[in-house]
């Protein structure tokens, strides 16, 4: 089961409940102990742990962990910013244990001495206003400090659902993010994705009620990375068709094509619009190359869109792979010509057979009639209207790709990173899609597979990766997971 992410309502509900059911101030006392727990993970008594921490309950587990840290015998300093002393009940009986113990308070950081660990427990999941006077200081000095950062629940000064800086304002950059009772959806998207650094869960030893939020984890598609039967042939893995490619953009209907049969469908056929396209693949011989239209209703799974055009030859395409009753992976030119026509929405909307559209900001604000700033500002809300509007699944492409079903259930893709930020990367995302569609994998397992495997294969890179690149890491990462998995017992 995935990750459950909770909105702030569910978060607040949640605290609430055990609030009142634990001893007083007992939810505060166990995240100090995670990050306490954490801090000796990285670093061995006697060295010097600095926390941030603001009036609230976030300051309050900050100073919960630094009174454990004290008995560690760690050197501890905590700058309270903003206030003499905290202003909620638990979290000033947290401070006054640290006083009472010993523990130094300063008001400003940069008085504090050079630490090999800070701490950020300014604000958590509340936080209304952006960071401003000696709060924004405080996390000024928190990012210039050479040393492990550490962000207790969230960054501060990032909204906990968009990823973005509230208000516009930096926050806190970590290394490290703990995110306590569930991970928190900021953390993985737009700005929070470089924000949070590593994100650790702690459920606080609290049953976390279930959500129309998670993260993707390889449990979510477990029967793709089941190994295939022996008694199987090409036919098993069903075929893909792949409609794009216009001159200019032949590359695009390759990188898709390509994609598909490395990552295990059983044949690939190419249509290209362009009458300047190659007769066949000199690298992967094994894609077909259609001399004219494929019969888009007897295949396993229609790609339709990667380089495709706008011509009257790829509208016709396009109305046709609507029309046909097989799974439909949407991309690039296929979005912008169905965001200018309503009734290709209308086609899409009546669909029985399985559909999934995969547009980026601008596409995805071209069909939601929106704009990109709305759209990035909320993404989970944006991905949601799009699978409403075009009942597909949705999956809006960017830092923390968001995937949404009709019904709203929705994901976010925790794997990736900038390498994916190159041309031609959408193309090859498409392909897995079809791929996993045409070997007929569940509408879910499919989908979550593709977005999980096409991040992953850009994990090991920082340099020196393209689009090219992705389709065989991915299959070689497939691979490992099928080959990782346990045996049955006897």
């Amino acid at each position: 089961m995935a990750q459950q992410i909770l909105n702030l309502d569910e978060l607040a509900s949640l605290e609430h409940r055990y609030q009142s059911q634990l001893p007083a101030a007992e939810l505060m006392r166990r995240a100090g102990l995670v990050i306490a727990d954490r801090v000796c993970e990285s670093l061995e008594p006697g060295k010097h742990v600095v926390f941030i921490c603001g009036p609230g309950n976030n300051g309050g587990d900050g100073f919960a962990a630094a009174r454990l840290l004290l008995d560690r015998e760690y050197r501890v300093t905590v700058a309270l910013i903003g206030c003499d002393k905290p202003k909620t009940e638990d979290a000033l009986a947290m401070y006054n244990a640290y006083v009472n113990a010993g523990g130094t308070v300063i008001s400003d950081p940069y008085n504090a001495d050079k630490a090999e660990v800070v701490i950020d427990a300014l604000f958590g999941t509340g936080m209304k206003k952006p960071l401003a006077g000696d709060f924004q200081d405080a996390a000024m000095w928190f990012n210039e400090r050479q040393a492990l950062h550490i962000s207790v629940d969230i960054p501060s000064g990032l909204d906990p659902m968009t990823g973005r800086w509230v208000g516009g304002v930096k926050g806190c950059m970590a290394d490290i993010t703990l995110a306590m009772l569930a991970p928190k959806a900021g953390c993985f998207m737009c700005e929070g994705a470089d924000a949070a650094g590593v994100v650790e869960v702690n459920e606080l030893g609290v049953s976390v009620p279930l959500s129309t939020i998670g993260l993707v984890e390889p449990d979510d598609f477990r029967h793709v990375l089941e190994e295939r039967s022996r008694n199987s042939h090409k036919g098993n893995y069903g075929h893909v068709a792949v409609v794009g490619g216009e001159t200019g953009t032949i590359g695009a209907a390759v990188l898709a094509a390509r994609a598909a049969i490395v990552t295990g469908a059983g044949r690939v056929t190419v249509e290209f619009m362009s009458d300047k396209a190659p007769a066949f693949d000199t690298i992967y011989p094994e894609l077909m190359v259609a001399d004219g239209e494929i019969d888009l209703t007897k295949t396993s799974c229609n790609v339709v869109g990667c380089g495709m055009g706008f011509s009257d030859k790829a509208r016709k395409r396009l109305a046709d792979a609507i029309a046909a009753p097989v799974p439909l992976i949407l991309d690039a030119d296929a979005l912008r010509m169905i965001a200018d026509d309503m009734s290709l929405q209308d086609a899409l909307l009546a669909r029985k057979a399985h559909t999934v559209i995969t547009p980026h900001p601008g596409e995805a604000a071209a069909i939601i009639r929106s704009t990109v700033e709305k759209v990035q500002a909320d993404r989970i809300g944006a991905a949601r209207e799009l699978a409403v509007q075009t009942g597909a699944i949705s999956i809006l492409k960017g830092a923390g790709s968001v995937i949404t079903l009709r019904s709203s259930r929705t994901w976010i893709n925790p794997t990736g990173n900038a390498m994916l930020a190159t041309a031609g990367s959408g193309d090859v995302l498409s392909g897995m899609l079809g791929a996993f569609f045409a070997q007929g994998y569940d509408l879910v397992s499919a989908t979550l597979a593709a977005v999980y495997l096409h991040g992953k294969a850009s994990e090991e890179y920082a340099a020196g990766f393209t689009a090219s690149d992705i389709a065989p890491a991915a299959a070689a990462m497939l691979n490992t997971m099928r080959l990782s998995r346990p045996e049955p017992e006897a």
